[in-house]
């Protein structure tokens, strides 16, 4: 299915020099992620957006050329991030991380936002990098805690991290996003007590 194409900018007539109002902006955006994650990538429209905001297209035009341009700016909005977290081992780290992680993916806007990004990344090239680039900065905290993991000696200094992001991260995105399974604390527990045993360090 193609996304909604209103990307035709209509005529603005602009006044050199005029500053942008910063609050109407983020007023802009905050419309156009409540769109999205009510509507999704389907019903995001310059039109919906405008008539969430309480302004005319022409508002937005200003700011944004084109559905695409706003639609880019709106994804960077979402959050998900991890909180930081420090239990003293890997396996409560990582049990503490992804737990939040489903319970944001379900609970929180960002997380009704996602699908709608993923879905319009599969028909949008730049929306495909940005939804690349948001991934690589929201796997920067379990890096962290894997690296630390390596510095006490749980794990070898050789371990393959991204492979151990993928297979505890990737599952519980896996079956929140795509599988539409609940995942509790308890799940995690098992997902991680199956990985970990592949990675650490014998005896530790």
């Amino acid at each position: 299915m193609s996304a909604p194409t209103d990307d035709a900018a209509p005529p603005v007539e602009r006044r050199p020099g005029r500053p942008r109002d910063a609050t109407a902006d983020a007023a802009i955006l905050d419309a156009a992620v409540g769109v999205l994650a009510e509507q999704g990538s389907a019903g995001f429209t310059v039109d919906a957006v405008a008539a969430w905001a309480g302004c005319g297209k022409a508002t937005i035009y200003r700011r944004w050329p084109s559905r695409s341009a706003l639609l880019l700016d709106t994804a960077h909005q979402m959050g998900l991030d991890h909180t930081p977290v420090d239990t003293g081992s890997l396996r409560g780290d990582l049990v503490s991380l992804l737990t939040e992680l489903a319970r944001k993916m379900r609970e929180t806007e960002a997380g009704r936002i996602l699908p709608s990004v993923v879905a319009e990344a599969a028909l949008n090239p730049e929306m495909r990098e940005v939804l690349s680039a948001w991934i690589h900065d929201r796997r920067l905290r379990p890096r962290e805690i894997v690296v630390r993991a390596i510095e006490r000696g749980e794990l070898p200094a050789d371990t393959d991290v991204d492979l151990l992001i993928d297979l505890t991260g990737g599952t519980v995105i896996y079956r929140e996003l795509i599988g539409g399974e609940r995942t509790d604390k308890a799940d995690v527990e098992r997902l991680v007590d199956a990985v970990l045993p592949g990675f650490v360090v014998p005896g530790r």
